[in-house]
Order: C-alpha cells, then structure tokens, then sequence
C-alpha cells in the first residue's frame, strides 16, 4: 500500500478547478492530463453557464462508468475471447475520447482488472496460494482439512460419509468400488505432498523462525498503511509468544530488532497523523476564508459576480480535507450562501434579458440614423463632419451594453456593413482621406513584406525578435476601412504564423542560436565584471555604454536563463555606478569643504583692498593667492561667482600697488603724503580712463577730417546721390560720437580735479 498524497492544491485564478479539469476565465474547458492521455481542450463555455458545464461534463463521466457496468453485466456469458478483448479495446478508446470530467486513471484500471478477472481461466484462478507465515503443522492440517472436505463434497453426492485419520496419513472410506478407484489416487498423491511439507518446515530452526518474524517486521516498517501494520505487529507478538523452544539460539537480536521497527513505524505514525491534522487545520483556514469571501459578496449584493461565484466553488471543492467536526457545519453555510446568490441571480437573469431587449432597440435606433446620414452624403459634402458624427454614433452603439445572443451576429453585421460603406464613399469622394488611407496601406503592406521575408531568415532567433517589434509597429498604424484592415491583418497574421510554424520545425536550430547568444553575453559580463572596480569614472562609464549597446545587438537567449543572466549584467552596471556615485558623493561633500576654504581665503583678500599700504598689501595677498588655489575644486553651481569675485577683489589690490607705485607721477612728489592710497588709485583709474578717451576722441577727429576732405570728389548734381548721403551720415555720427566722449572725459577731468583739490 502507498501513502495518500496531500490533496490541497494551490490556489488558481480559474472560473473552476478540481484535479481532473479547469474552466478558464475566458470559458475554455481543459481536461488535465494524466497517465493515460495529454491535456485536452474539451470546448469552451460562456463564463456565466461555467457551473452548469461542469455538472454536465460530470453527469457525462457518471454515464461512463453506467456504461462499463453494462458492458461486464453483458459479456459474462460470452465465450468467444477475441470478440470480448475487441469489445473491450472499443469501450476504452471510447472512454478516453470522451467529454466528460472525472478520474478516467481509476475508471480504465478497474475495467481492466475487471477484464482481467472474466478473462482469466477458472483453473488459474483457483490455484492454490503458497503459505509461507503458518506453522508446520498448522500448514499440513489445513492441507489435509482442504482435501478431507474435497472428498467429504464428492462423497455426499452417493450418500457415504467417510472417516479420516490425518495424523497417521491413512484415510478409510466406506464407499463403493467405483469411487474408492478414482477418489484414492488424489488423495495418495496429496498426502505424500502434505507429508514433504511437514518434513521440510520440520526441518525450520527455532532460529530461521525467528528470525523470519524479524524480516517481516522489517518489511511492515516501510509500508504506509499504518493500521493494517500496526495488525501485523501485533500478530507478530503472538506468533513469537507461541514460537518453538530457542534450544540454546540467542533470538535477542531479532526481538530487539522488531521492537526498535516499531517504535520507528509508531514515530511514523504519528508524525503522519500530526501532518494530516496540520492539513486539515490549514485548509479549515481556507474553507473559512473562502467561505468568508462568497459571503462577501453576499452581504454587497454582487449578483452579477458569477464568475467570482464559480471560482470560489471551485476554489471550496479544491479545498479537502477539513476536522470532521466542521464539515457539516461549513457545507450547510456554503450551500446555504449559494442558494442566496443563485435565487438572486435568476432574478438578475430576467432583469439582464430584459435590458438586452431594451439594449437591442437603442442600438437599432443608432444603425437607422447611421444608414440614413451615409445615403445622403455625396461628394459636396463635408466629410470631416461627418467623420466625427460617425464616431459620435459609433462611440454611442459601443457603449450600448450586450443584446439578446441570438441577435448580436446580424446587429454587428449591420454595424460594420454601414462603417464599410462610408468609408468607401469617403474613398471615393474625399482625396485627403485617400491619401492618408494609402499612406497606412503602404505601410502595411511594407510590414507584411518585411514578415513574409522572416520566413526564409537563417537566424531564427534573431526573426522571432523582429516578428515581436513588427506586431507592436502594426498596432501603431492607423486603422484601415474594416473590410481592407481584416485583409490585410489576415495576410500580416499569416506570414507570421509561417514563421513561427517554421520556429517550431526548427526549435533545435533556434535553441543553438539562443546558446550561441548566450555565450556572447556571458562574454559581455566577463568585460562588465573587470570593468566594475575601474576608478576611471568617465572612461568606464563610457566603455560600459558600449557594452549596453553590445547587449542589445544580440539576439534572444534561452527564455528560462534571460532573466538570470540580465541579472548578472545589470548587477556589474550597477556594482560600478554604485561606486560611481558614492566617490561623487564623496567629491561633492569635499568640494563644499573647499567651497568654505576659499570663502574665507576671499574675505581676507578683500580685507586688503582697503590696505593702509597698497605695497604691503600686496605682499599679503600673494600667500593668499596659492592658499586660494589649492583649496581644489567647488560645487559647479559656485564655481563662476567664485572666480569673479576672486578676480575683481585681486584687480583692486593690485590696481591700488600700482596707483601707489605711480604716486609721484600722479600727484607730485611734494603730495605724495596728503593723499591716501584709495585716493591715487582712483585717481589713477580715472586718469587711465581718461587717457582712453582721449585716443578714441583723436581717433574719431582724424576719420572725421578725411570723410570731409572726401566730400570735395563729389560733383554737384540735379539729383540725390546714394553714397554722397552715406558719407554724410557717416561725418554726422562721427561728430555725435566725439561729442559724447568730449562731455565724458570733461566729466573725468572734473572728478579728478575734485580729488586733487579736496586734498
């Protein structure tokens, strides 16, 4: 015997599901392959009549088992073999193409020890089991009890009744000649056999009993039938109880050993029934949530959640088993919930019919109004406008809900027909309209080229990459008029179920190519993992850009390793940004600690400006200087203000050395001492200033001379002359510009004069 299997499966998200069959959320009925047969597609059902498929699948399988009933209550009395193992082989092949849910395991191997037994020779059948447990003699009298009651059975049949003395192997019967002669030869020939018996098993140590009774033990150690073990045990102890004298053998090994076999198999046990208890706790759990969840739906008045409903039936029927003491109690409350739900469900039904009728008529109003505004259009007409009421009507006839089944076929028909005439109007009359319609063909049909040539591509691999991208550039193209769109989606879905139909051929080539590309990514992660420790941020970042582009030229990998050897990549990638960013991080934190460094360099720079002595000041701001330079870098976002800063601070220092170098020239010898150095300075300055215009003005007036000399070439004329008025404008803009710096450097002149004279 073999242990159960734990029967609790794992929750699904199917309308149902038991261990024979599932129905999908879409409706499609599959039956789950077993020993006998692969999973099977038994049809499909619309997801609101799911329950009521499963019964009828169920009820079919139920009829099966009626049938091989009839088939063994109908061929017990044939006698012609090969008709009945026909007959046979034709009721399995039809129980294995049946539609129907059950254990169709179960069904076939009890046919077939059924067909087994009827077919098996009675004298076969009959053959006597060899007794290898029983005691010597009790296997010898039980031999002879066997013949005494055979020859007792053919002896009433003449009204003699025999005596039989077993112990001294003689048997005297008291019956007529014919009898005697025919009856004496078996039993002669059984004694002797009974009599071999009893001299082979006399010839049985009280040790080879022993330790028989130890092997047995150890072969009752294994099996998973607990109670039928636990028996055996039992039965043990007493044949050891009863066993023969030991003469001298030391049997305490074997006594030894059977007790340590049951204690082990008593582990076992009840390691086995703490393991069904857990179980059965679990999935009480379950039930309760399960039970929970239908009533959930209960409570908000779902009842159009027929398809939550059937899966949770499913989901319960799964669910096994639970503490006996629960199970009424859980089934009455789950029945209970789902008598509520289906009364109400019907009455949904009926409301549902109803608004299907209504749904029916509001989309048939939408189909007239349609038909009638696509007759009057002609080619006058503005098609724009009506492209937009057509997508008015359209939206308004999608949003309608479903329609009465038997009448939703002819109503789409309708629909689509009056959206293919309009477009073969607008075709026909509205030009834009057929270029862009032409425009979307040509588009098209270049995507069913590009398919159809995949057909013939050498690396497979590569082709089923590129039939992917060729589907989602489709979906990117505009739509089509609906009759040329399923032309044209029937030619594009062709060619592309050629070519995976030639994928499927050649899976062996394509699992070479993939293994070829995998190679070569691992090669790529080879690089990647000697680039990561690299401290040459921008050229390993760089060379890991290539690598990323490396990667994606390479085709497809085997589906079950592409997302761990990605993985391998993207940890090397990430292994050395990660270090990328926390040394920039660190650079960051040490360019603010510069930042503060060269903020306090500039403040003692900028204390200099206003130096008593501009020459000392100098002295000072030079150590400064280098300070300010090898403080490192600062945040970029700094980096401009710093340096101007630092520029115009030192420009001040040196413009006031300078001044102050200049001093005698600037203000003479003698008063030198009665002006300070901001003052030279900015005496200076304004010289310099000075000094500039001063060029510029003499500059101006030297140009301005020649333009007025160039004014006596020109002749006198009648007429206005284009470059005479050039020069001109020329003289004017010069005499506006050396008036403007004249009135400049007189405002100099008188600044520096103020200076001079205040000191």
């Amino acid at each position: 015997m073999t242990e159960k299997k734990n029967n609790t499966q794992p929750e699904t998200q199917h309308l149902f599901e038991n261990n024979f069959a599932y129905i999908t959320e879409d409706g499609k009925v599959l039956l789950k392959g077993n020993n006998l047969f692969e999973e099977r597609t038994l049809g499909s059902v619309d997801p609101d009549s799911a329950e009521e498929k499963n019964k009828e699948l169920k009820s079919a399988f139920e009829k099966l088992s009626e049938k091989v009933e009839s088939f063994f209550e109908a061929s017990s009395n044939l006698t012609d073999v090969d008709e009945l193992e026909s007959s046979f082989s034709k009721l399995i092949d039809e129980i294995l193409s049946s539609d129907a849910i059950g254990d169709f395991e179960s069904l076939v191997s009890s046919a077939k020890e059924k067909f087994s037994e009827l077919t098996t020779p009675k004298e076969v059948a009959d053959e006597p089991v060899e007794v290898t447990e029983m005691e010597p003699l009790e296997a010898a009298e039980k031999e002879n009890s066997a013949e005494k009651e055979e020859v007792k059975t053919e002896e009433e049949t003449s009204e003699v009744e025999p005596e039989s003395t077993a112990a001294e192997g003689e048997v005297n019967v008291e019956i007529n000649a014919k009898v005697e002669t025919e009856k004496e030869p078996v039993k002669e020939e059984k004694q002797e056999e009974a009599e071999d018996v009893v001299a082979e098993e006399v010839e049985e140590t009280a040790e080879d009993y022993y330790k028989k009774l130890a092997e047995k033990a150890e072969t009752l150690s294994e099996l998973a039938d607990w109670a039928y073990a636990t028996m055996e045990f039992e039965n043990i102890d007493l044949k050891w109880s009863d066993g023969p004298e030991t003469e001298g053998a030391d049997i305490k090994p074997y006594r030894k050993k059977i007790d340590t076999l049951r204690e082990a198999l008593e582990e076992k046990k009840k390691a086995h029934y703490e393991e069904q208890k857990r179980i059965r706790e679990e999935n009480l759990e379950k039930k309760k949530d399960v039970l929970k969840q239908l009533k959930q739906i209960i409570d908000e008045e779902k009842w159009a959640n027929t398809r939550d409903v059937a899966r949770i039936k499913g989901r319960w029927e799964q669910i096994k088993p639970i503490p006996a003491s629960e199970q009424e109690k859980l089934e009455s409350s789950f029945n209970a919930l789902l008598t509520t739900f289906e009364e109400h469900k019907v009455d949904r039904l009926v409301k549902q019919k109803q608004q299907e009728e209504d749904n029916l008529t509001g989309k048939l109003v939408i189909l007239e109004k349609m038909e009638e505004f696509i007759s009057s259009a002609d080619e006058k007409a503005d098609w724009n406008d009506l492209d937009k009421k057509l997508a008015d009507y359209t939206r308004q006839f999608r949003r309608i809900g479903r329609v009465p089944i038997e009448k939703n076929q002819d109503t789409w028909d309708r629909f689509h027909a009056a959206q293919d005439s309009f477009h073969a109007m607008r075709f026909k009359y509205d030009t834009k309209y057929r270029k862009e319609i032409d425009k979307f063909t040509s588009k098209k049909k270049q995507l069913i080229d590009e398919a159809e040539a995949l057909i013939d591509a050498d690396d497979i691999a590569k082709a089923s990459r590129k039939v992917n991208k060729l589907h989602r550039r489709w979906k990117k193209i505009g739509n089509l008029p609906q009759k040329d769109e399923n032309e044209m989606w029937d030619r594009f879905k062709a060619a592309t179920d050629a070519f995976n139909e030639k994928k499927s051929e050649n899976i062996d080539q394509l699992r070479e190519q993939e293994d070829e590309n995998f190679n070569k990514k691992l090669g790529i992660i080879e690089k990647a993992n000697e680039l990561k420790e690299s401290e040459e941020w921008e050229q390993t970042h760089k060379d890991f850009q290539k690598l990323m582009d490396q990667w994606k030229a390479v085709g497809p990998v085997p589906k079950r390793k592409s997302g761990k050897i990605w993985k391998k990549f993207k940890d090397a990638m990430d292994h050395f940004y990660d270090r990328r960013r926390d040394f920039f991080k660190e650079v960051k934190e040490e360019r603010k600690d510069n930042l503060k460094e060269k903020e306090a360099v500039l403040d003692q720079l900028k204390e200099l400006t206003s130096h008593e002595n501009p020459i000392k000041a100098v002295e000072l701001a030079k150590p400064l200087q280098e300070e300010f330079k090898k403080a490192g870098y600062v945040p970029i976002k700094h980096k401009n203000r710093m340096w101007k800063e630092y520029r115009e601070t030192c420009d001040v220092i040196y413009e006031r050395f300078r001044a102050s170098k200049s001093a005698a020239q600037i203000v003479g010898k003698e008063n030198v001492e009665n002006f300070s150095p901001d003052d030279i300075a900015d005496i200076k300055k304004k010289q310099d200033q000075a000094d500039r215009l001063r060029k510029e003005i003499n500059k101006l007036s030297g140009e301005l001379i020649q333009m007025k000399e160039s004014l006596s070439y020109f002749k006198p004329t009648g007429s206005g002359s284009t470059l005479l008025d050039d020069v001109k404008s020329r003289i004017d803009k010069a005499e506006q510009d050396i008036n403007k710096k004249e009135e400049q450097l007189q405002k100099f002149e008188i600044e520096i004069d103020k200076i001079k004279r205040s000191n």
